[in-house]
């Protein structure tokens, strides 16, 4: 059995769980600032939110498992793998002062940046790069910002066409 194989699978469902709990806290945050990129980014500015735990986490597991101890010893990847699911379960959980409004822009929006992140995922699987997969989800979740800003920006195109 191929202990590696698999703590770089779950590297990559935790990467991915995380990257949905980011995703749901980005969009909160995007709801609360009226969809709006620029007061978006203001906040992200003036709240310490850039770099923030949430954030910092996975970005410091990403460098973990581009080292050389995380390529020899599946152990290293389970364990950052068990770190960040922690995390993402953690804020799910958290309790906070606003929820997320489900509406189509939130559905549309948080399914197409998922499913972009899977099959980019399932893409690096299948070309035998399995822990880059993992490390892909983990940089997905540091900058899940950007990925929101992206929908958003994506989002109005379409809406402003109709």
């Amino acid at each position: 059995m191929d202990y590696q194989l698999i703590a770089n699978i779950f590297l990559a469902i935790a990467g991915f769980v995380s990257l949905a709990a980011m995703l749901k806290h980005d969009m909160i945050s995007l709801q609360s600032n009226d969809y709006s990129n620029k007061e978006f980014m203001h906040w992200l500015q003036s709240s310490d939110e850039s770099y923030s735990t949430k954030r910092i986490v996975p970005m410091a597991a990403l460098v973990a498992c581009a080292s050389q101890w995380a390529r020899q010893s599946w152990m290293v990847v389970a364990l950052i793998a068990v770190a960040i699911l922690v995390l993402a379960v953690a804020m799910f959980f958290k309790k906070t002062d606003k929820r997320l409004a489900i509406t189509s822009k939130v559905v549309l929006s948080i399914a197409f940046i998922l499913a972009i992140a899977a099959a980019c995922g399932i893409a690096l699987f299948l070309a035998k790069f399995s822990i880059e997969a993992g490390m892909l989800m983990l940089l997905f979740s540091a900058f899940s910002y950007v990925l929101t800003m992206a929908m958003n920006w994506i989002v109005r195109l379409f809406q402003k066409k109709k």
